[in-house]
């Protein structure tokens, strides 16, 4: 294939759609993450199921404070410097796509992993609510995007 052509056929995106995709992949993540946690917590059927939930989301939180806000401010200043239409996959780092790919496989690992149910919604809660809760930055990015311009807002 010539460059021509892969130059033709790559989707480009404006800076505003990417900080839209990357808000609405991180919250639909988050979401099928906590929702595939409270189904593990719901098939263990144990009375400490809402202490797991509740433990899983106050957790999540804090992680998603603490270490996931970071990230989705690192996505949303990589996403800012761009200043004119680029490939829609390069919102995302190639260390994000390679970090991507590494929770998914243990993500597959702990589905597998002869592990109590309980850990494991606890860990799918806490990752999911997580992802949910930074993702408000990459919104609040979009939304000023339109009013202010790209690069106005400091997160």
């Amino acid at each position: 294939m010539s460059a021509a052509f892969i130059d033709r056929f790559t989707p480009r995106t404006s800076p505003r759609i990417q900080l839209l995709t990357a808000a609405c992949v991180w919250t639909v993540m988050g979401c099928l993450l906590f929702a595939k946690g409270a189904y593990f917590l719901h098939c263990a059927g144990s009375r400490s199921q809402v202490l797991f939930c509740g433990a899983g989301i106050v957790l999540g939180i804090a992680k998603g404070r603490f270490v996931f806000d970071r990230a989705a401010r690192a996505i949303i200043r990589r996403i800012r410097q761009k200043a004119v239409p680029t490939c829609l996959g390069g919102l995302f780092s190639v260390r994000n796509w390679v970090l991507i790919a590494l929770m998914m496989c243990l993500g597959k690992i702990l589905a597998w992993a002869p592990v109590a149910l309980e850990w494991k919604g606890l860990v799918s809660v806490l990752v999911g609510s997580g992802m949910a809760y930074s993702s408000r930055l990459m919104w609040v990015a979009w939304k000023m995007s339109s009013l202010w311009g790209i690069g106005d807002l400091r997160l």
